[in-house]
Order: structure tokens, then C-alpha cells, then sequence
């Protein structure tokens, strides 16, 4: 994860990349509308359409921009309910955790999942066609023998809020207020 701080001179830095306030206000209307057209960006961001793609290139290069993604309404297609999963492992060696996530990459169904401090190793987000399949992988995970000590389900009732991810623009503005009460 590359780590994004403010400088003096109202710029952010990713790695060894400079990002201006325009860059940023690119990413976030690409994280908003990854369907605009590079006229409609470049005329947004107050640009000439080369330079706009010339700072898009460049983002896309620095691996900034990792990919542009359709969302899918899902339940517009499929009936399935989503649980959460909190998971504890009985030993807590480097090679457990290694074993365990392992295991969690290879599970299509498991859409998410975080290490954690505090009591707690894990949180997953499982996605299943209902509570059967959701039992069934369960039990794929606890045959597996992976050294889970104990885990318990939450089934999603009702989503209120998702979002992919957060949006750029509100995370730069916070590490330029970050960096300015230091100041």
C-alpha cells in the first residue's frame, strides 16, 4: 500500500510520484465515473485533453490507477445472502496465519477479509446463494484444518452503506488537515 502524505507545497506524495490538487481531482472523478470520457475529465478538471491523459498515463503507470471496474447490481441477477465472520486461530504463529490466508485467497465466496488486532484475528465477508452454501463452506473451512479455535456468524439483514472504496478526494483533504495541525 503505497503511503500518501502532504507536503508544503500542496502537493501529496505516493511513493516517489508528486500529486497535484488536479491528479487528486482526477482520481476522484474517475473513483465516481470511471465511464467519462477524457474530454468530459480533461473539461472537469480544467485541462487540455493531452495533458489530462498525459497525467491519467502517468497515474496508470505508477500503478496509482490499478484498474477500472463496471459495479454490478447483483441482487438484480441473483438471490444470495452476505455474512460476516469473526474467526480466532488457536495458535498464533507466523505459519498459521500464512496457512489461513492462504486457504482465504483460494475461496471464491470469501470477497473480503482482515487481519485484526484486539481479541479477534479475523473478519470475513462471505458470500453465499443462502445459509446452505454458507454452512457448507464453513465446513470446508474447519475440515481444512487450519486452526481455527472459534469463529461466529452474522448474517446481513439489510445494507445500508457500501462503498468500494474511499473517496480520494476526502482522504487527501484529511491528510493535508493531518499535516497542517502538526505544522
Amino acid at each position: 500500500m503505497r503511503r500518501i502524505r502532504k507536503t508544503s507545497k500542496q502537493q501529496t506524495s505516493a511513493g516517489s510520484l508528486a500529486l497535484d490538487r488536479i491528479d487528486i481531482r482526477i482520481l476522484a472523478t474517475l473513483q465516481r465515473e470511471g465511464r467519462i470520457s477524457k474530454s468530459a475529465l480533461a473539461a472537469r478538471v480544467n485541462l487540455s485533453p493531452s495533458a489530462c491523459l498525459d497525467r491519467i498515463s502517468r497515474l496508470e503507470r505508477s500503478k496509482i490507477i490499478a484498474s477500472y471496474h463496471a459495479h454490478i447490481d447483483l441482487k438484480a441477477l441473483f438471490e444470495f445472502q452476505t455474512f460476516f465472520m469473526t474467526l480466532t486461530l488457536r495458535s498464533h504463529r507466523a505459519g498459521d496465519f500464512a496457512a489461513f490466508e492462504a486457504y482465504v485467497r483460494k475461496v471464491s465466496e470469501i470477497t473480503e477479509c482482515y487481519a485484526l488486532g484486539g481479541g479477534i484475528d479475523y473478519v470475513l465477508k462471505i458470500v453465499c446463494q443462502n445459509v446452505d452454501g454458507y454452512q457448507a463452506l464453513v465446513d470446508r473451512l474447519l475440515d481444512a484444518q487450519l486452526g481455527v479455535d472459534r469463529y461466529f456468524t452474522y448474517i446481513v439483514t439489510k445494507g445500508i452503506k457500501t462503498a468500494p472504496q474511499p473517496p480520494v478526494d476526502v482522504l487527501a483533504a484529511s491528510v493535508g488537515r493531518a499535516q497542517s495541525s502538526k505544522a
